[in-house]
């Protein structure tokens, strides 16, 4: 009886523990994480955290400035595809944070944080 119920509770936290790991680890596209791992670990990249949302239907990445080193800085609104779609924010305030037409910031979901210094 006691190995039945330990065989239970291992089984069931390495399915709880595979859930948690494949969320934290999810699909990154491959140019994405290549411009996070090309830069990360430099101190003087302007960016200081990367997000994804879901914006008009598709998943798109925000780089983040990083207000240490750029307190106007715009966020630059990459594709998949890493082509830039827009970028919102910066020195023009709220006033410049239309992306295709829309307010990216109303009109984005944010799904998850990809990277942060």
């Amino acid at each position: 009886m006691k190995v039945l119920i330990l065989t239970c509770l291992i089984a069931i936290m390495y399915v709880g523990g595979g859930c948690k790991s494949s969320h934290n680890n999810g699909n990154i596209p491959g140019c994405i994480q290549s411009i996070i791992d090309a830069n990360k670990k430099n101190a003087n990249w302007e960016v200081g955290r990367v997000e994804e949302y879901e914006f008009q239907g598709k998943m798109v990445y925000a780089f983040q400035p990083d207000a240490r080193i750029i307190t106007d800085g715009a966020t630059t609104i990459l594709t998949a595809n890493c082509d830039t779609l827009c970028h919102v924010g910066g020195f023009g305030g709220p006033a410049v944070n239309l992306c295709n037409g829309e307010n990216f910031f109303q009109k984005s979901v944010l799904k998850r944080k990809i990277w942060e210094k």
